[in-house]
């Protein structure tokens, strides 16, 4: 049953992402990879909207109507086949069809991942992976507004649409959270289609191919955190790289409508996740200073921007003001409350944590990571790993990737050039969005805080390597050994820690009746840390309260009203769906791993001969033969048409 649910989400995903956008598209004078990026995010605005508008009428408390949702599928399904002529012509494009080749591999290669995954852990990174379903079944099950939201937040502390989309699909199949998983690693993954359309204008008149693009992703584990942990920072930059592509496009061919579109990309990147700000904010700012005094007819586009842009942000800043008030709409945001708790002097809390972010913390003082040490060594050579390149806006785009990446935007930027306003935009862009991101970020931490807003401009760099390729053999060769070495590092390793869960041979978390009881398991070389722990408590939290109610000394020692506070939990936050689904969250993995761990290793072997599949395929760029057969394989206009840096 859960594999037919499974391949239903899938199938829903892909038949809601295309049709209704392109009819908006397909009659424009857009280049194929445009019509297909504006396309799907034109689509899921507008089931974004659809969602949003059945969810106001449906009665609080009920459950949306399934039937309503399943019959907008199916007329997106009927769109599709009215326009299944011009479809088909788009797909005639080597681009798009590499462009979409290259997103399915991605997607499988996510898939094993996922299917390793039994506990979402890591560092110190609690809870937001839950925290997002929570959200998503507020949506979908009409949850009163007052319904309290995890770790403290308010309900406006984070912007919706995601989880909307999300609770469009589950509506359709299942609440379950193993569908709920790939539901957003999906629409994560969605930020590979803009990479590839901007890929060009980081890298001038060269001639790009999309492959080394998809061994870049697929091998970062930077990428592959942000497409399989729940939360939503990776469909933001989808958003956000499509609206920076049609904002550089309308600003070169004085395009009113790209600039429309742009911005609503934008606004409905804010709607996605609060990262996006500051890359709307720099764009706004470029527009207004820079671009709007020279364009036709400025007043009409600028009317048209603000009005179009306004109205999509309009739709979840008007209800949430009408449901919880301006000041928790406006100001109850992690970054708000967070610098408000904050008590040192807020410049300086802001320059350290740009110099934490660039500078890794091992090579500042391993001190930093003590707080990983009182686990196995497994565990404690992930956390520093993943801090390693979660943390780090230079290492997040690879060991030896990130520096690599710097250099050539160093060179790019030095060399001389007959489009100098594009290569002081990215300058402007770059260092801005960066600076502005660490900035709204609200708390101060040591170990760098990249991760929070500057995914963006860490896919962008991917980007600009990926499209240098054919590289000479000797940097080929650097890059293609850093890859791998992230990869066994930052991807595999972490799939295996996150693989770990109780059997009847070992016990790597225990249980809360061991806790309360104290008679914890000794540390072992499997043994993880505290925040491991946290989550695993919250995969199986109503499951464990019901085996410690089961004992009577236990019971007794917590007090019979401490253990209804907590199982009211349940009512207070999830109103009832960890006791209608045995108590636990299911993982993908815990269907594939096996008692043994079997599943896991076999997966985990699966994806070491993909890795190094996909090394193998990086060296054909090396040769000569290779660099040709790129040449010949994207038409000339369209490259052309999508050269923006250097033209």
């Amino acid at each position: 049953m859960l594999a037919f649910e499974l391949f239903l989400a899938i199938a829903l995903l892909v038949v809601c992402s295309l049709p209704a956008g392109f009819l908006l598209t397909r009659k424009l004078r857009w280049s194929p990879m445009e019509k297909l990026c504006g396309s799907i995010g034109a689509s899921f605005i507008l089931v974004y909207l659809v969602f949003g508008i059945i969810y106001c009428l449906t009665p609080a408390g009920a459950e949306m109507p399934r039937r309503l949702l399943a019959l907008i599928s199916l007329a997106s399904l009927g769109l599709g086949i009215a326009a299944w002529g011009d479809i088909a012509r788009l797909f005639k494009s080597f681009r798009v069809c590499q462009a979409v080749a290259g997103f399915s591999f991605l997607l499988l290669w996510t898939l094993v991942f996922l299917a390793m995954i039994r506990n979402y852990s890591g560092a110190f990174w609690y809870g937001d992976w839950l925290e997002h379903f929570q959200r998503t079944l507020f949506f979908l099950h009409h949850f009163p507004t007052n319904s309290p939201i995890m770790m403290g937040y308010q309900f406006p502390a984070r912007p919706p649409a995601m989880n909307l989309l999300a609770a469009f699909f589950l509506g359709q199949t299942t609440d379950r959270f193993e569908v709920f998983q790939v539901i957003f690693s999906f629409l994560n993954l969605l930020m590979f289609l803009p990479c590839c359309l901007i890929m060009p204008a980081l890298v001038g008149s060269r001639r790009t191919s999309v492959w080394p693009l998809v061994a870049v992703f697929a091998l970062n584990p930077m990428v592959m955190q942000n497409v399989t942990y729940s939360w939503t920072k990776a469909f933001t930059a989808f958003y956000v790289i499509l609206g920076l592509w049609f904002y550089l496009a309308a600003w070169r061919k004085s395009d009113r409508l790209r600039m429309t579109a742009a911005f609503l990309a934008l606004a409905m990147g804010i709607l996605v996740h609060y990262s996006a700000a500051p890359y709307v904010l720099f764009l706004a700012l470029h527009y207004l200073l820079r671009v709007f005094p020279k364009r036709a007819q400025r007043w009409k586009e600028l009317a048209t921007v603000a009005v179009t842009s306004g109205l999509l942000l309009a739709t979840w800043v008007g209800w949430s003001m009408a449901s919880y008030g301006a000041r928790s709409t406006l100001a109850s945001n992690t970054s708000v409350t967070s610098s408000q708790q904050y008590q040192g002097n807020n410049l300086v809390k802001i320059a350290a944590n740009v110099f934490d972010s660039i500078v890794p913390a091992v090579a500042r003082s391993p001190l930093y990571l003590d707080g990983f040490k009182h686990q196995g060594f497994l565990g404690n050579l992930r956390d520093d790993a993943f801090i390693f390149y979660q943390t780090n806006l230079v290492f997040s785009m690879g060991l030896i990737g990130g520096p690599i990446i710097l250099w050539l935007l160093y060179s790019a930027l030095r060399r001389p050039s007959s489009a100098d306003s594009k290569r002081w935009f990215w300058l402007a862009m770059i260092s801005f969005c960066v600076l502005a991101g660490i900035a709204s970020v609200g708390e101060r931490d040591p170990l760098g805080v990249a991760h929070a807003t500057l995914l963006t401009v860490e896919v962008l760099g991917l980007s600009m390597l990926a499209g240098m390729f054919p590289l000479r053999r000797a940097l080929l060769t650097l890059v293609i050994a850093g890859c791998l070495l992230d990869f066994s590092f930052g991807i595999l390793l972490h799939a295996r820690v996150e693989s770990m869960e109780n059997t009847s041979q070992r016990t790597i978390f225990p249980s809360l009746s061991q806790v309360v009881a104290k008679k914890q398991p000794a540390l072992t070389a499997d043994s993880l840390s505290q925040s491991a722990w946290s989550n695993w408590m919250l995969k199986h939290q109503y499951a464990q309260l019901v085996e410690l109610s089961q004992s009577r000394e236990l019971a007794a020692a917590v007090g019979p009203a401490q253990i209804q506070k907590w199982f009211a939990l349940d009512q207070d936050f999830w109103h009832g769906w960890y006791s209608r689904n045995n108590g636990t969250i299911g993982f993908l993995g815990d269907y594939t791993a096996g008692e043994s761990g079997l599943g896991a290793t076999i997966l985990m072997f699966i994806m070491i001969a993909l890795a190094i599949a996909l090394a193998g395929f990086m060296l054909k760029f090396s040769t000569t033969a290779t660099s040709e057969k790129i040449l010949q394989s994207s038409p000339p206009q369209e490259v052309a048409d999508t050269t923006l840096v250097s033209k």
